[in-house]
Parts: C-alpha cells; sequence; structure tokens
C-alpha cells in the first residue's frame, strides 16, 4: 500500500511518515529529504500516482490574510480532484478538537473550511480532530521573555504528545475511512494554567502562571470544555511528565 503525507516536513507529519516507513510502507517524498507540501505542487499527480492512502497533516495558511479563506478552500477542491483522478481509496485529514465552537477564531474557521472540502470529496475519508500539542502549548511559553508572568485561559484541555497524535494518524491509514470525525487527545485532563505551570516547573522555569479567564487562545476567550473531546475519544498514553522527560533526553543526546 502506497501512501502520501501532505505535510511531512512538519514534526508532526515527519512522525507519521517515520512510523508508516518502519511498519514496511512506501511513503512518497518528492525527493529525498523533502516532502511535497502543497496541492499546488507541479508533482502531486505524478506522486499520486498508485496512492491508496493520502495523509494531510498541513495546517492552513495564514487564515487572517484578505482571501485566505477562499484560497484555501479553492485549494482543498484541486486536492479534491487529484486525488479522484488518481483513484485515491483513502483520504485521512487532521482537524481540530472544537472547531464547531470556537468559529470566532479565523485559524478554527479555515479548519472547518477543510473538514468540509474533505466531507465534499469523491474519496472515502476519516478525519482527525486532534487536541493542542504538547508541542504547540510548550511553544507558547518558550516565545514568551524571560521573566514574563504568564497568563492562560483556565479551560480544561486534554492536550497530547505528537509522537501519540503520529501514532493514531499511522493506525488510520491501515484501517477503513471512517466517513466521519474521530477525536484524539491526551491522557491527562487539566486546566491549560494548571498544564502550563506544570511543564515549566518539571523544566525548572521559574516563570510563574496566572490563570487567566481572558486570555485568548487562537484570538478568543475560551468557554471551559471546548478543547475537549465531545465524546469517546483516541487517548495517548504520553503523560506530561514522561513528555518532557524524553524531551530534555533528546536534548541532552543531541549536544553530546
Amino acid at each position: 500500500m502506497k501512501i502520501l503525507v501532505l505535510g511531512a516536513c512538519s514534526l508532526l507529519g515527519a512522525k507519521v511518515a517515520s512510523n508508516l516507513r518502519q511498519l514496511g510502507y512506501p511513503v512518497v517524498t518528492a525527493s529525498p529529504g523533502a516532502s511535497i507540501d502543497a496541492d499546488a505542487d507541479p508533482r502531486l499527480a505524478a506522486a499520486l500516482r498508485g496512492v491508496e492512502v493520502l495523509i494531510d497533516v498541513r495546517e492552513p495558511p495564514s487564515p487572517q490574510a484578505a482571501g485566505a479563506l477562499g484560497a484555501f478552500e479553492a485549494s482543498a477542491c484541486r486536492l479534491n480532484a487529484a486525488m479522484a483522478a488518481a483513484g485515491v481509496a483513502h483520504h485521512i485529514a487532521l482537524s481540530a478538537l472544537g472547531l464547531l465552537r470556537m468559529q470566532g477564531s479565523a485559524y478554527y474557521r479555515a479548519k472547518a473550511v477543510q473538514e468540509c472540502m474533505v466531507q465534499a470529496g469523491s474519496t472515502a475519508y476519516t478525519i482527525v480532530r486532534a487536541a493542542p500539542l504538547y508541542e504547540c502549548l510548550a511553544r507558547w511559553a518558550q516565545c514568551s521573555p524571560a521573566g514574563v508572568v504568564l497568563h492562560v485561559p483556565v479551560a480544561a484541555v486534554q492536550a497530547m504528545a505528537a509522537e501519540d497524535l503520529a501514532m493514531v494518524m499511522a493506525d488510520a491509514a491501515l484501517a477503513q475511512p471512517l466517513g466521519a470525525c474521530m477525536d484524539a487527545a491526551g491522557p491527562q485532563r487539566m486546566g491549560m494554567a494548571d498544564w502550563m505551570q506544570q511543564y515549566l516547573h518539571l523544566r525548572g522555569d521559574p516563570r510563574s502562571v496566572v490563570p487567566d479567564g481572558d486570555a485568548l487562545y487562537h484570538g478568543l476567550r475560551l468557554e471551559d470544555g471546548c478543547l475537549l473531546p465531545a465524546g469517546p475519544a483516541r487517548l495517548g498514553s504520553t503523560t506530561l511528565a514522561a513528555w518532557v522527560c524524553k524531551s530534555g533526553l533528546l536534548q541532552s543526546q543531541s549536544k553530546a
């Protein structure tokens, strides 16, 4: 079974491709060390020849820009047409938990457009609505100036590690299309502010976190529960503490 991963240059995409390769499946890339990341890429039609499963883990491009949603929709139409022409059997798309309650956010509106376009295509599909990643929440702290108190939403979150989400995406590729959405989340439910404080503590970061109901996430104030699975979900096994420990080991190894 030949598989094409769109977004394979991202952290998540690289992990998905690696998982599938370790299982013995051929994963399409444009050239050694590079991947096809755009439906407008002239290599796409050729790369789709013989592909049975397409996994799309790309993030929407700058949804705040004028005309971005229209361009994103047109882009998805072209991808649908290319998959139909190539006879792709299964389209797996990454989406986000909470998008139905977060339509005031340009990012979540873009994700909703993506879901609609996946469902409108003729290719059988599975949509994976994922919780926020540890890596993304950690980047929030890392991008804040040293010594600054972090104001973080109090809403509950069930964040997950990218490696766990990569396993979910790879498993979906080996299963039959759902023709529906499935939720994916982490093993621990806690307030986002609590998550951030634990993360800083585990990393030995002296900064403090202020739980703030008015703090914004993707441009919105969060309602409690809006980022949690709505029902049964595929849960990852990597806890925050285990992820921080493993990340620290990897950093130490890279410096050795």
